[in-house]
């Protein structure tokens, strides 16, 4: 009987991020290729969801976070029946070679990770009046967020998208640039070595923890922005 499994692997991550305040709209699985698996969902803060369900709203116009669980296979095999099962299926184990070495995974090998992709809603960048101060000032409180949410996380990254143009471009003030676009991406990397079910809980508690602070804090910068 596996030990960890991909359904298991879905429930974890999405307690977390119900105990964080965040609820999902969207479930997504599948595969990216022979080997890997994904596990996706769109995710809201829940007192808006509840809002939005309610039939109050008909459209969320709120920050939301998509998270992705991306599953080496492979890996998550290997966990399950640990290097005495992979042995099994080789026709000559090194351990039974003279002077041979037992198996052993390698420490450098990763489970997958999980990718959060933070966005604010579309409108709010339709309605955005854009200048080179206003757009240089945006970049740096987003530059914030990500350095100061993206503390606990293994990769950081701002994505700003349609921010240049042929023209002059994000600086020039001749220009008025709007970003189509903007988000703001973390990494969590899941070693194969040393993972079990806590140490699963505890990587989805730490992506739990950055989705819903970097929702607040994304709602905090455009408010900040308008004012």
């Amino acid at each position: 009987m596996a030990e960890l499994t991909r359904h298991q692997l879905g429930g974890l991550l999405l307690s977390a991020l119900r105990d964080r305040g965040l609820g999902v709209r969207d479930l997504f699985e599948g595969r990216q290729e022979p080997l890997s698996w994904f596990f996706r969902v769109l995710a809201y803060d829940q007192s808006e969801l509840d809002i939005l369900e309610s039939g109050a709203l008909d459209t969320l116009h709120a920050p939301s976070a998509m998270v992705e669980l991306a599953v080496d296979e492979m890996a998550l095999g290997l966990i399950n029946i640990g290097t005495e099962g992979l042995a099994t299926y080789l026709a000559q184990p090194s351990s039974d070679v003279p002077g041979g070495d037992p198996l052993e995974l390698d420490g450098e090998v990763m489970l997958g990770c999980v990718h959060i992709d933070v966005a604010p809603p579309v409108l709010w960048l339709d309605e955005r009046e854009s200048n080179p101060s206003r757009n240089d000032a945006l970049a740096s409180r987003l530059t914030r967020v990500a350095q100061e949410v993206g503390a606990v996380s293994d990769t950081v990254e701002v994505h700003i998208e349609g921010a240049l143009d042929p023209g002059g471009g994000w600086n020039d003030p001749r220009e008025s640039v709007r970003p189509a676009g903007v988000a703001v991406h973390f990494t969590f990397d899941i070693p194969l070595v040393g993972t079990g079910k806590r140490e699963l809980a505890e990587v989805f508690t730490r992506v739990a923890e950055a989705a819903a602070d970097a929702v607040e804090a994304l709602r905090s910068v455009f408010r900040g922005d308008s004012e």
